[in-house]
This record gives C-alpha cells, structure tokens and sequence, in this order.
C-alpha cells in the first residue's frame, strides 16, 4: 500500500522485510482487557477481532514502513495487563522508544494507573 500526502509519502512493506535505516522498540501497557492486543493486531496485520484471548507474558509482531527514502522497523511488545505478571514484563521495557499505554475510560482509578504505568516505564526503560 502506498500512500501520499504532500512531502511526505510512506508504503507499509511486508513483514520480512529485512533492510531499514532505522529500527525502533514499542511497548504497548495497561490493565488486562482494555485491547492493548486488539490495537496491535489492527495496526500491523490490518485485522479486528471480536474476541481474543487473554495475553500471557507477551506477544512480539514487527511492522516495517517506509516513509520517504528511509525504512522504519517497529518492534511492537504487546505485554500482558495481569498484575502477576508485572515483575516479569518490566524486563522488556529495557532499551524502548516509545511505551503506549492503553486505558479503559470507564474505571475511575484511570488516572492512578496512568501514573503508576508512567513510573514502572521510566524506571526500567532507562536501566541499561
């Protein structure tokens, strides 16, 4: 699929795509059931399901893009929301660029999770 909008032009490129100028670590975090792997899915294979299963541990997908001359290489982590596996997922926060956290606006404590995310990001992301 290529795709333009004035200077800039991008084409989503397949997964095995071997070649790129630049690579980048996501992690995607919330609670459980708030669609962390549902947004994962739709943005690198293009698919919505209704029903998925619970997340253990993590689930790792690639998505490689080319935006102008240079080809980007995003590792998404879509890690689990299951407090028992907490201590566990921290280990991959390590070396990311980005950490995008997923929320349900229907839980009232959205804001002291918000936080708490923030904290156990900045935290173990920046341990090298």
């Amino acid at each position: 699929m290529k795709s333009s909008t004035s200077d800039l032009t991008y084409e989503i490129l397949p997964d095995d795509y071997q070649q790129y100028d630049f690579n980048f670590k996501l992690i995607i975090i919330g609670d459980s059931g708030v669609g962390k792997s549902c947004l994962s899915i739709k943005a690198t294979k293009n698919l919505f399901e209704n029903n998925y299963n619970t997340t253990v541990g993590f689930e790792f997908f690639t998505f490689n893009i080319k935006i102008n001359d240079k080809v980007v290489k995003l590792q998404i982590w879509d890690t689990c929301g299951q407090e028992i596996y907490r201590s566990l997922i921290t280990n991959f926060y390590r070396n990311s660029s980005l950490a995008i956290v997923v929320y349900s606006i229907d839980k009232y404590y959205i804001v002291l999770y918000n936080l708490k995310f923030r904290k156990i990001f900045y935290i173990n992301a920046l341990i090298k």
